[in-house]
């Protein structure tokens, strides 16, 4: 969106009448820049200057728009690059209801020299004769991205064919060009039967090319089929390695509490890389990874003592499940370990 025009300008009205003409280079445009650079607060873009006379009249300012970032061309002037419009206003450019912007600044009165921009305005009348209208602004700046667009799409063309030639990446389109011609040419000296070299299509030639390469050597290529029961093998190969990875993980984080029993089966569920990521911050819990006893049996007291176990009226005691129970509470205080790591170390066929 063009806001001032490049070099001397005046408005329609007779201003400025302190000096010859307001003024305005790339030097003078470069301090607007960097003020617009270091605002917090965008511009306001409002209608027919209304944010001027607000406060005054008693009557709101709606915005327009809102622009901050500035640029210069010696061309044509100072331009807002990323104008964000209000939908009432975009439809009102869009049916051509509001044409022109017309800006607010602050100058020199001696020399005519632009010295700030306070805003600017969507309006029908700009006092400055000559500016671009806005729709026409966003036309040209659609057709200059489209231009680049273009501009990038045959950089990537001319890398491709470098490649595809075998070329260095210094060639030049020309380079290209030529290198194509001379595959051609060589296709159509080559070409036989009834269709004329001349007539041979582009798909022809290069189906052409492609069958003159020959056999493949089988010592440098291998079948497609084979190639997939490789990939298929490396797969499983790497599932099982995270699978173990994973479940020493969950063993030994079950031990020191930095899992509980509770959460087991949601953290098995887990892929290995957030597993890791949770343990590497988490904190064992120290109920969880040693035993109140030290893993001494309770001293001998009243009924139950001297190796005989206390049972409540109606239940009985499983004297091999006991018995386990004793040497799992030895082993996990002799070896610091939880109590489920020292029953599965002591018997595989715990449930």
């Amino acid at each position: 969106m063009q806001l001032l025009p490049s070099g001397e300008f005046r408005s329609l009205d007779g201003r400025p009448t302190e000096c010859a003409a307001w003024y305005i280079d790339g030097d003078i445009a470069q301090r607007l820049i960097d003020e617009a650079r270091a605002r917090k607060t965008p511009y306001v873009l409002d209608y027919h200057h209304q944010s001027l006379v607000a406060m005054e009249k008693g009557i709101t300012a709606p915005a327009a728009g809102w622009f901050k970032a500035l640029e210069w061309t010696d061309e044509a002037g100072l331009f807002a690059t990323d104008v964000q419009w209000t939908e009432a206003a975009r439809q009102l450019i869009e049916g051509g209801e509001l044409r022109y912007v017309s800006p607010v600044f602050t100058w020199d009165r001696a020399t005519g020299r632009v010295a700030h921009l306070i805003n600017a305005a969507l309006t029908n009348n700009p006092g400055i004769d000559g500016m671009d209208a806005v729709a026409d602004s966003v036309a040209a700046a659609l057709a200059a991205v489209h231009a680049v667009s273009l501009e990038s799409g045959m950089d990537e063309l001319i890398d491709r064919l470098r490649y595809f030639l075998n070329l260095p990446i210094t060639a030049t389109a020309s380079d290209c060009v030529a290198e194509l011609q001379k595959l051609i040419d060589q296709i159509g000296a080559d070409a036989a039967g009834d269709v004329a070299a001349a007539h041979v299509s582009p798909a022809q030639r290069f189906v052409a090319a492609l069958s003159a390469a020959g056999t493949p050597d089988s010592a440098h290529f291998v079948p497609m089929a084979v190639h997939q029961a490789v990939q298929s093998e490396l797969a499983a190969a790497h599932a099982s390695l995270e699978r173990a990875k994973h479940d020493a993980l969950m063993r030994a984080a079950l031990a020191d509490g930095r899992i509980s029993p509770t959460t087991q089966a949601y953290w098995e569920g887990q892929p290995l890389a957030v597993l890791r990521s949770y343990l590497d911050v988490a904190q064992p819990i120290a109920a969880l990874t040693g035993l109140q006893s030290g893993g001494r049996p309770p001293a001998a007291s009243g009924a139950g003592a001297a190796g005989s176990s206390y049972s409540m009226a109606g239940y009985t005691v499983d004297a091999e499940r006991l018995a386990l129970h004793r040497r799992a509470m030895a082993y996990a205080s002799e070896h610091q370990c939880g109590y489920r790591e020292a029953v599965v170390a002591l018997t595989a066929n715990f449930s």
